[in-house]
């Protein structure tokens, strides 16, 4: 659904829930992606739109991977943008998969040259030329002036498009749904408090002790106990046996 910063103006939700519920997916998108809500039990979810495949309730979602694509762009010619621009012009390599619209709620993040580390909230974004130039509307105003030197990474909502974790991940954690969200589908991932999860065969959980996704991980999506240097979900709290559900503390907000 291709959309604009005006279309659902609701960034969290307070006491009731979501009307639609959390265990609801829909085809049609409520809310906006990211839309925090918190139950009074303390557990949080977020909301997301599935990608290419199903998700299964119990395993761990993940940030679809960056496109090469639209990864470190120098803004050769197309660096004339100055404080307080909420739209620019910005040069993408060509081939690079992104759509009118599919960029919004993402983030344009300044990775190098003049502004760099700076990031900005994106509202939406439509082709010009192609699929090389493309304009951008910011919810945020451009801080520092860009100039030709100027190199840009364009990321994705992290909640939009998501996928099942990858047992050697390509992007950060979203979160676990608790019911199957079809494919192209809109539904709610839970990310704090405790949550049933898939046990990888393999491994032994221990409870008090990390819970995440070593590389060495067989199944997607399934929580094992992580390295010092691998992604971490949270804290086991009841084992299940492996191949079996387990109860995980999520700490993921």
């Amino acid at each position: 659904m291709s959309w604009t910063k005006t279309n659902f103006p609701m960034a969290s939700i307070g006491l009731g829930g979501p009307l639609e519920g959390l265990w609801t997916p829909t085809v049609d998108q409520k809310h906006r992606l990211g839309t925090k809500y918190e139950d009074g039990h303390g557990r949080i979810w977020r909301y997301c739109r599935n990608g290419a495949a199903i998700l299964a309730a119990g395993y761990m979602a993940g940030k679809e991977a960056t496109h090469a694509d639209t990864m470190d762009i120098t803004q050769t010619g197309y660096g004339d943008v100055a404080i307080g621009d909420t739209r620019v012009t910005v040069l993408v390599t060509t081939t690079n998969g992104i759509v009118d619209g599919e960029l919004a709620e993402g983030t344009l993040l300044v990775t190098d040259g003049t502004g760099a580390l700076h990031a900005y909230a994106i509202a939406n974004n439509t082709y010009i030329t192609s699929d090389t130039v493309m304009s951008i509307e910011l919810y945020d105003e451009i801080r520092v002036a860009w100039d030709a030197t100027t190199v840009i990474t364009l990321s994705k909502n992290m909640y939009a498009d998501v996928i099942v974790m990858a047992t050697t991940p390509t992007g950060i954690a979203c979160g676990v749904p608790n019911v199957a969200i079809p494919i192209a589908y809109y539904g709610w991932l839970q990310r704090k408090g405790l949550c049933a999860m898939y046990a990888d065969t393999g491994t032994t959980l221990i409870i008090g002790c990390p819970a995440g996704n070593p590389t060495s991980g067989t199944t997607a999506g399934s929580v094992e106990i992580p390295g010092a240097a691998e992604p971490w979900y949270g804290t086991t709290v009841e084992i299940g046996a492996q191949t079996k559900g387990a109860l995980i503390d999520l700490n993921l907000e």
